[in-house]
């Protein structure tokens, strides 16, 4: 049976061969000593990927064949442009591998959750078939009220498969606008609709100012000018929001429209970036500027989705757990009102 290339292993090896190329190793022999210690499904891929090497095919090309993320590709493009391979592949290694420990914590901490509400959703369903008829036809026959809390959690279980029901037709019509409408639209577009969704959008702007100015901040240092360093962002097919960022800004770019002022009127992108421009450009090192900048935003991404790990498991157990409530009151009222009749 055929192994696939694990993510966290992909993301080892941009950082491994990263490093070799940084300590003085030519691609090919980066390569080759990679594959000393990896298992022989991964020596194999490196091999192809050699050997599309030598018949000219460029780095990024080849990783977009072996379902590297569109943005890792993207970022390493960049890097094979302004001619620092080594910078770009470690970068792209490290937000490779804190994308992957980011998922990783959010499904171990949605993993019980997710078992007890299963569990939950299993003793409901022997509640309202088995437990909750017993008490009505044993209330009934005594002429006794059902506790208030118990019919309201009644007709909670009742209506729960129509709940459901509601859900997944909810589910089905946003997989079917997805695939019938919202693919189909250019990347701006999709990029806009996403942006209005309100807690989403504070995380898009930070990811899109992060990639959008450490790749700016790349390419000035490597001593591209603005106007060429869109031109890069056009070319390249990986990222296609940023390819067409790339198109419209170098075109406002040619009509003499400062920099700054494109990116001011860009609602994804964070405000403050115009200032960082305004400031950088003023001061002749708007690559330096950029490059502190886009540190600052990552390290704000990484807190704000730490944020969002911490509270999400709480708010999860916090809301099993008054479900759990619920259900004990809702049997042992009956009990206790039957107690105090008798």
């Amino acid at each position: 049976m055929r192994k696939e290339w694990k993510k966290d292993e992909q993301a080892k090896f941009l950082l491994k061969i990263g490093e070799l190329l940084e300590q003085g190793y030519p691609l090919e022999e980066a390569l080759q000593l990679f594959t000393w210690e990896e298992r022989e499904e991964v020596k194999n891929k490196i091999a192809n990927m050699q050997e599309n090497l030598r018949s000219g095919k460029k780095f990024h090309e080849v990783l977009s064949t072996y379902r590297f993320p569109a943005d890792v590709s993207a970022y390493i493009y960049f890097s094979e442009q302004y001619g620092s391979l080594a910078t770009g592949l470690q970068g792209a290694g490290q937000l490779y591998m804190k994308r992957i420990i980011m998922f990783r914590q959010l499904r171990r901490m949605l993993r019980y959750p997710m078992i007890l509400l299963w569990i939950l959703l299993f003793v409901s369903i022997v509640m309202l078939q088995f437990l909750f008829p017993q008490f009505h036809e044993l209330f009934s026959s005594l002429h006794i009220e059902i506790p208030l809390f118990t019919k309201f959690m009644l007709q909670v279980y009742r209506y729960s498969p129509f709940i459901m029901i509601v859900l997944f037709t909810l589910f089905l019509v946003l997989f079917y606008y997805y695939f019938h409408h919202f693919r189909h639209y250019t990347a701006s577009e999709q990029m806009k609709k996403l942006y209005r969704l309100p807690y989403l959008s504070t995380f898009i702007s930070m990811f899109l100012t992060y990639y959008f100015s450490i790749q700016l901040s790349s390419m000035l240092k490597g001593g591209l000018s603005i106007y060429k360093a869109f031109v890069v962002f056009k070319t390249q097919h990986h990222f296609p929001f940023f390819q067409e960022e790339g198109k419209e800004i170098s075109a406002q770019l040619e009509q003499g429209i400062p920099l700054y002022e494109v990116l001011d009127n860009r609602e994804w992108y964070r405000r403050e970036m115009k200032h960082v421009i305004q400031h950088g450009q003023a001061a002749g090192k708007l690559g330096d500027d950029l490059y502190h900048y886009s540190e600052r935003v990552f390290s704000s991404l990484e807190e704000k989705v730490q944020r969002f790990l911490l509270t999400l498991q709480p708010t999860l157990f916090t809301f099993i757990g008054l479900l759990v409530l619920s259900m004990f009151l809702s049997v042992f009222l009956p009990m206790f009102q039957l107690m105090t009749t008798l």
